[in-house]
């Protein structure tokens, strides 16, 4: 089993206005670009992948469908409200190592190395 050291914050929007924030520890972030070439334009696609190990994931409810849900690397203390300055654009602004929840893939099922993967963009 890995051991990740790893620490983010989950901001989960659970009402018009309200966002839940969460500090979670022993999970692992990496980042990763992609480039592409389309009719000759070069274009750069950044993104992290984020993994949540058995034993961190169970205490999570993490969806893909949630606009506004968003991962930042690191603990923070930041709070986020429909106010300009503290929206989730703005946090994500403030820092680079973050990113809108794109996608959630389960691997639960799994005999050996449980964990939950999350991309954000």
């Amino acid at each position: 089993m890995a051991v990740f050291t790893d620490t983010v914050t989950v901001y989960k929007k659970i009402s018009d206005g309200e966002w839940s924030r969460t500090v979670v520890s022993g999970v692992q972030w990496s980042d990763k670009s992609d480039k592409k070439n389309e009719n000759g334009k070069i274009s750069i696609a950044r993104y992290a992948s984020v993994t949540f190990p058995k034993g961190i994931y169970e205490e999570l409810i993490l969806y893909p469908f949630g606009e506004e849900d968003c991962i930042v690397y690191g603990a923070v203390e930041d709070t986020v409200e429909d106010i300009k300055g503290s929206r989730v654009s703005d946090l994500l602004k403030k820092y680079p190592k973050s990113g809108r929840i794109q996608s959630v893939n389960d691997n639960s099922n799994r005999d050996f190395g449980k964990n939950i993967k999350v991309v954000v963009a």
